[in-house]
């Protein structure tokens, strides 16, 4: 007769305690204390996206946190000479920077990759090239690939275009000559782009200056 089996024994409880429960309005104000640009930065954002994550999360914003300027867009038009005001921003300024925001971030990286390409300048021409900006980095290798000179390229002295054309045979393994001129045509047409949104903006910042003007109230005006 086969033996009866027995009851499998349930598991032991846990005994680790349960999660506490954290005070996210403390941890808040403990990292809002720092005042750090970036970290205020990433507060304002969470304050104003937090519903989208959070549906049943329904912060009141303070009229600074409301605004559509966050510190990263202050200190971005302080870097261009744009003084102005939270209040005084519109969904405009704010696309207008964007763009030239994304023109800088893209002309870095190209700067960047430039930089690395700008040793060969050193090493096949003997070009001192440490101090070049992007534009003329990519011209330099536009001449190179292309062979030829335009009438845009005298920010080089006559010694070294001529180095440029008479070096040019010796960069052929070094350097892909389709990227160098597809570079060189990026970087002109960031900057086509950059100085109209640079225009635009100036034009936007005084309008809105002039139109926080007519709007000011005045202050201790007496009652009738």
């Amino acid at each position: 007769m086969p033996k009866r089996r027995r009851g499998v024994r349930p598991p032991p409880p846990d005994p680790s305690p349960a999660p506490a429960t954290i005070d996210y309005s403390l941890t808040y104000k403990e990292i809002a204390a720092s005042g750090a640009p970036v970290v205020m930065d990433v507060m304002w954002a969470m304050k104003r996206l937090i519903r989208y994550f959070v549906p049943t999360e329904t912060p009141e914003l303070a009229e600074e946190d409301s605004l559509t300027m966050s510190q990263g867009l202050r200190m971005f038009l302080s870097r261009y000479g744009f003084e102005i005001k939270p209040e005084m921003v519109y969904n405009d300024i704010v696309r207008a920077a964007s763009i030239v925001f994304r023109c800088d971030a893209v002309e870095k990286d190209l700067y960047e990759h430039l930089q690395h390409l700008g040793r060969h300048l050193k090493n096949v021409s003997g070009i001192d090239y440490e101090n070049w900006g992007t534009v003329k980095l990519a011209t330099a290798f536009k001449i190179i690939c292309s062979r030829k000179i335009d009438k845009s390229d005298e920010m080089f002295s006559d010694d070294v275009r001529s180095k440029l054309l008479d070096d040019a045979d010796k960069y052929k393994d070094l350097v892909f000559s389709t990227g160098c001129i597809a570079n060189y045509k990026k970087i002109l047409g960031l900057n086509i782009l950059r100085n109209d949104k640079m225009d635009q903006l100036a034009e936007l910042v005084k309008v809105a200056r002039i139109k926080a003007e007519h709007v000011r109230v005045p202050e201790n005006v007496p009652e009738n």
